[in-house]
Order: structure tokens, then C-alpha cells, then sequence
């Protein structure tokens, strides 16, 4: 097991593919020299990653998850892989997920849970944040930082008005 996670780490810090496909991105192995897979890195679909920024567009013009959500299906846009026999559809989950994944700005972020507890059961469990692995990727950004700061500074301010008006 210490093996597995030490080759996941130098992958991560070299900004290989350590997971599985990401919307917005094509996996691309990467042959060596003896003809093998060395690893799999990351390229944009420039068909998806137009899907990504009309979400942060949509969001940041003040679009709530699922508005984005329905505006996506109605105009038949491509949509992530479904999982566990759901339909090839977007969803308000799906929609803000998009919008918090930092790979979208060109953040590479590795080990933000364990997936296994000491004992080698499965548990999965949030990690401190000063364990995780950070790296920029500029090859791998799809939305501007203005964008991203717009929408997620709406994002925030919506839920500000929310928790306001919960509490009283």
C-alpha cells in the first residue's frame, strides 16, 4: 500500500493522471521509449471545456445549479459520463461540481481524502488541507481567474443572502 501511494505522489507532483476522466478532458497515454504506457496526462476537449465556461458564464449572471441545469439538457449540450445506470443528463450536482472543481483554473489538487483508514478498510475521510498536494497547470486551464473569482464571488454572495435569511 505505501508503494501504490508513493508512485500516486510523484505522479501527482509530476501532473500525471492519478484518477479516472474528467469533463472537459481527454486522458491521453503517454508511450516511452520502450514502446510501454509511461503514464496518462490530461489534454482540454474543446467541445466540453465550451460547456464548462457557458456554466461559469450562466452562474456568474446570477443562474442558480438548477437553471443551468435545465438551460444544458433544453439545448442538448454534452454532458459528463452517467453513473450507476442514471441518464446522460445534467443535474444540479453535476453543474456544481463543475463549479468548484479547481482543475477548471488550472489546479492540480491530489490527496484531499484517504480512502482507507490505518487498518486498510475502506473509509473514506477528508484530509487537512495542509496535507494536500497543490500544483498549478496552465495547460489544463478552461476558465480565466476573472471568471472564476466573478462566479464564485455571486456564488457566495447568494449564499450569504440564504444564510441571512435562514437565521432571521
Amino acid at each position: 500500500r505505501q508503494r501504490t501511494r508513493d508512485a500516486m505522489l510523484r505522479k501527482a507532483r509530476a501532473g500525471h493522471v492519478t484518477g479516472g476522466r474528467v469533463f472537459g478532458y481527454d486522458n491521453v497515454d503517454i508511450v516511452g521509449p520502450d514502446g510501454a504506457r509511461s503514464h496518462v496526462e490530461r489534454r482540454v476537449n474543446e467541445a466540453e471545456a465550451d460547456v464548462i465556461r457557458l456554466i461559469f458564464s450562466l452562474s456568474a449572471n446570477g443562474l442558480g445549479t438548477k437553471a443551468i441545469a435545465k438551460q444544458l439538457n433544453e439545448a442538448g449540450a454534452p454532458s459528463p459520463r452517467p453513473q450507476q445506470g442514471r441518464p446522460r443528463s445534467w443535474s444540479p450536482s453535476s453543474v456544481w461540481e463543475v463549479l468548484h472543481r479547481p482543475l477548471y483554473r488550472g489546479e492540480l489538487v491530489w490527496a484531499r481524502t484517504q480512502k482507507r483508514e490505518k487498518w486498510g478498510r475502506t473509509h473514506q475521510t477528508a484530509r487537512p488541507e495542509t496535507d494536500w498536494i497543490r500544483q498549478e497547470a496552465p495547460a489544463l486551464r478552461i476558465v480565466s481567474e476573472a471568471q472564476w473569482t466573478a462566479t464564485h464571488r455571486r456564488l457566495e454572495a447568494a449564499r450569504d443572502r440564504y444564510s441571512k435569511a435562514v437565521q432571521g
